[in-house]
Order: C-alpha cells, then sequence, then structure tokens
C-alpha cells in the first residue's frame, strides 16, 4: 500500500496528532508499505529531530490544509489524517481518490471515511453514527504505541526499581496550558523518599528551575526524543491524559492523569472509571486545590503497594501493544475487499 499521512503540530496545538501518525508510519513501514507523512513546519525542536530521524518521506504543507494537488502527485492508496482543524467537508471529498482513515477522538466531526480510528478506552461503547459503527476501529485493542515502548515493558512495573521511586512529570510535548509548574509545586512538597525527572517544555523551563533550584533529587528535561528510554526508568508517572497516557498504560507504570484540555476530560474519566489510573482535575479548582490534589495521589501511590499492583495489572491487561498492527491489518484488508 502506498499511504499518505496528514497531521501538523505546534508550541500551541501540541504534538499528539504528528505522534500518532509517527508511530503509524513505522509500523507500515516494517509491514513493507510506502508512506510519506505531510506535515508542517512545527517549530517543536525534539519532534523535528524525531521526524528527521524516522527516515520517512516528508512533505511541509501548511498547517491545517489538505492540497489536492499532493495527492493526485502521490496517488496513495490510503489518506489518513489526523487533525481537529481540517474541514470535514475536505476530509470528505478525497475519499473519491484514496481511502481515507480518519483517526478522531470522540466524534467522527461528519468525516465520511473508509475507517474511523478512536484509539481512546472506552470509544467503542460510545453513541457513534450508524454509517461509522461498522468502519469504526475503537478502543484500547486499536491505541497506537510505538515499539519502542512495548519493548520497554517489564514484568512487575508496580515494584520500585530501586529503593528510592523515580517519579516522571511530563504534560505532553509542548504543554501550552503550563500544567507542569503547579505539578512541579506537587512535588516538591511530597514528603516520602523520591527522585524525580520533570519533562518541561523550554516555556516554562525558568519556572520550574527556581521551584527545584535547591533539591537535589529533581532532574529537568526538555522534552526529547529519547522518551522511551526514560520511562523505562520511571516507578510512578505523573502525564497530562493524552499520547502519553497510553505509553504509560502500556507499560503499566501506575499514573496520575490530568486533563489539561477539555477533550482530554471522557477519556480521564474512562480511564479512571476503570482503575487504569488515578485522575485529577484542574477544573473547578483553584491552583492551590490542584496542587494538594496531586500531591496527594502521587504520596498515595507511592505508599500503596496494593494500589499500584492493582493498577498495572489492569493496564496490561488493556493494552497490549499490538493496536497498531491491528489497525495496519483493517486498512490492508480493506484494499484486499
Amino acid at each position: 500500500m502506498k499511504v499518505l499521512l496528514r497531521a501538523d503540530a505546534s508550541a500551541t496545538q501540541g504534538t499528539g496528532h504528528v505522534m500518532r501518525c509517527l508511530t503509524l508510519a513505522h509500523r507500515l513501514g516494517d509491514e513493507g508499505h510506502s508512506v510519506t507523512l505531510a506535515t508542517n513546519e512545527s517549530g517543536v525542536l525534539w519532534l523535528e529531530d524525531l521526524i528527521r530521524a524516522s527516515g520517512l518521506n516528508v512533505v511541509r504543507v501548511p498547517q491545517h490544509s489538505l492540497d489536492h494537488n499532493l495527492l493526485s502527485h502521490l496517488a496513495p492508496d490510503w489518506l489518513a489524517v489526523d487533525s481537529y482543524e481540517i474541514d470535514a467537508r475536505r476530509i470528505s471529498e478525497f475519499r473519491s481518490v484514496a481511502r481515507v482513515l480518519a483517526i478522531v477522538d470522540g466524534d467522527d466531526r461528519g468525516i465520511d471515511a473508509d475507517l474511523y480510528l478512536d484509539h481512546n478506552v472506552g470509544a467503542e461503547l460510545l453513541e457513534w453514527p450508524t454509517h461509522v459503527r461498522p468502519r469504526l476501529l475503537a478502543g484500547s485493542r486499536f491505541a497506537l504505541i510505538r515499539q519502542s515502548i512495548v519493548d520497554a515493558r517489564r514484568p512487575q512495573p508496580w515494584n520500585f526499581l530501586a529503593d528510592t521511586p523515580h517519579i516522571v512529570a511530563v504534560m505532553g510535548g509542548s504543554d501550552p496550558t503550563g500544567t507542569i509548574v503547579p505539578v512541579t509545586r506537587a512535588l516538591c512538597g511530597l514528603n516520602n523518599s523520591f527522585r524525580a525527572t520533570i519533562v518541561c517544555a523550554s516555556s516554562w523551563r525558568a519556572e520550574v528551575d527556581a521551584l527545584v533550584a535547591d533539591r537535589d533529587n529533581f532532574a529537568v528535561t526538555e522534552p526529547t526524543s529519547e522518551f522511551p528510554a526514560l520511562l523505562a526508568t520511571c516507578d510512578v508517572a505523573v502525564s497530562a491524559a493524552g499520547t502519553s497516557s497510553w505509553e504509560f498504560c502500556t507499560l503499566g507504570i501506575p499514573s496520575v492523569l490530568i486533563d489539561v484540555v477539555d477533550n482530554q476530560t471522557l477519556g480521564l474519566s474512562e480511564l479512571s472509571s476503570r482503575g487504569l489510573a488515578q485522575a485529577v482535575s484542574p477544573a473547578h479548582r483553584s491552583t492551590e486545590e490542584f496542587v494538594e490534589a496531586v500531591r496527594t495521589a502521587v504520596g498515595g501511590l507511592i505508599s500503596d503497594e496494593q494500589k499500584r499492583r492493582a493498577m498495572s495489572e489492569r493496564c496490561l491487561e488493556s493494552f497490549d501493544g499490538r493496536g497498531t498492527l491491528r489497525v495496519v491489518e483493517a486498512m490492508s484488508s480493506a484494499i484486499q475487499a
């Protein structure tokens, strides 16, 4: 198959759409398919490094655009679009020249597609339109997880790797809301013995550095393409409830997850109700209340091995790491039908 993936990223938009497409691209390539990524110049340095290192054929396009000339030139079998901004009617038009995979989050947006992918936990239970459901790949069975994350799974992730647990805090690839600042404050107030790595976008680096200046047990780093190696050493995570949350779930790492934007709230509620993570929302809380809620949640996970184990086991049951392959198989089957 020839596949064109279309997604954008920026410091304000975030990086999740492109990360999902990169994950799908690698699996497509591993299965022998030809892949092109069409994306904007994001300005996010670590993501641009990752794109360059991917070895993909990359075409740079204006943000939120979808150009008919590009499709005519590439003549793909599949157009996969991961975007909230590209007009649904515009995406649907291209179904006349290629099969369309719409990567969505709880809403088909009125797109007319051959396949719809929503890899959020519980997505299979939502009220989808009648025409969508037969073409729907939904739920954690189809989670787009990097192979490097799957390879880092360990047998009993609820057990600490050392006497002092390692906390990793990350609020997504760009953290446009600056949630890492109150999260860092929360971790600074913990009484438990631990070490922490704060993954902090450059926009918030000065504030975070000031908070941890006198604390030897804290390390601060900017988002990096080497994230899977960091997660392999993580015992407890504090994360935005976006793309990285599925990676923590796949690893079985006990996590406190935060809905930093509105479109994460529904998925986070489902994760929490299934016991896959502990949810803390900044909505309807003052900053001080939010800081205290994060501190209490993280401290509770560190102190309670039984709770960590139950959470880890549920995560490992729900995320088997084969979701990306299932998506590629569904695309291949549709071509052959």
